[in-house]
């Protein structure tokens, strides 16, 4: 082999030898890992030495206070950074300890305020900040007399500290398009007006005591919105009747069911007069935290309506003169 070829083969190796590595490198940067912030809990565990094993809060200065190495910087590090940081100041003073595993407890640093007429206000901790609706579902959903159609945000740090933001999730939810909502941002502040509660009957609010257990929301055009707890293979049928049955007004055709998932809340639309019209429907289940909205009927402005009124009127006059000609 001339010196030549032997050039290529190595050139052609250290090349094969790169493409997993570049790979690896791009699968890593594509993963978008937790950062960690002010405020977090972490439970950090050295299965070489679990004497060592300890649970610290990030301080208001960013670091936390480790075995053996005191303070060390956390905040706005990955939790895999945070553990190579602590691995390789303890293996300085120890050799055995070659590995560390790192779990966030508490989100402290992504927490959100929420106020109002909901079933469980108070102090809501994230690992990823959610949508406006289902930090309200988070917070135990809304209670029957809340005015969801003037919901504000308080932005609480940043540039934007004490801006406040005022939100129609009626129309938001009535629209389906939640992608629609502003974001919410760690120490801002949400709260849900509620009119007042004098001359409301019955409503669908629970006791404090029973909200601990499995809930769904029925809002929107039932006779009594609110809060209902989930029994044993219920239904949206089933959950709408418990609410009191639509109104008058209800627009039945385009009733939306919004499932609490994880971090956003999915919707589905259900025609329900197409639904109830089936022989033996297949039953649309609820889970816990789910929401159904009963949209009202879309009607014609008043002055249009009014319009065909006398319209049709003068043409039903004018029709009857043409025949007594």
């Amino acid at each position: 082999m001339n010196s030549r070829m032997l050039v290529q083969w190595i050139c052609l190796a250290l090349l094969l030898a790169s493409v997993p590595q570049l790979s690896l490198a791009q699968s890593e940067g594509e993963k978008q890992e937790y950062v960690i912030g002010v405020g977090d809990l972490l439970s950090v565990k050295f299965w070489q030495r679990p004497e060592l094993d300890t649970e610290a809060r990030v301080s208001s200065n960013g670091k936390i206070e480790m075995p053996l190495i005191g303070a060390i910087p956390a905040a706005g590090l990955t939790v895999s950074r945070l553990r190579q940081d602590i691995v390789n100041r303890i293996s300085l003073l120890d050799i055995r300890v070659s590995q560390a595993s790192i779990v966030v407890r508490e989100f402290g640093s992504k927490i959100v305020y929420v106020t109002g007429a909901v079933l469980t206000p108070g102090k809501l901790k994230f690992e990823t900040i959610p949508n406006l609706w289902q930090i309200i579902l988070e917070a135990g959903g809304p209670q029957s007399f809340a005015q969801l159609n003037d919901v504000t945000i308080v932005r609480g740090s940043g540039p934007d500290a004490g801006r406040t933001l005022r939100v129609d999730l009626t129309s938001v939810i009535e629209r389906g398009e939640l992608a629609s909502l502003p974001p919410v941002y760690p120490g801002d502040n949400v709260n849900v007006p509620g009119a007042p509660t004098t001359g409301v009957e019955g409503g669908g609010v629970l006791p404090v005591a029973a909200t601990q257990g499995n809930v769904i929301h029925v809002i929107g055009q039932v006779a009594k919105p609110g809060v209902f707890e989930l029994e044993k293979d219920m239904d949206v049928f089933d959950a709408i009747v418990r609410a009191g049955g639509p109104t008058e007004l209800a627009n039945l055709k385009d009733v939306r069911l919004y499932f609490h998932g994880q971090h956003q809340a999915e919707v589905a639309l259900i025609d329900m007069e197409k639904y109830l019209k089936k022989p033996s429907p297949h039953p649309l289940k609820l889970h816990e935290g789910d929401a159904i909205y009963v949209p009202r009927k879309r009607e014609l402005p008043r002055y249009f309506s009014e319009g065909i009124r006398i319209f049709l009127a003068s043409t039903a006059s004018f029709i009857v003169v043409q025949v007594l000609r």
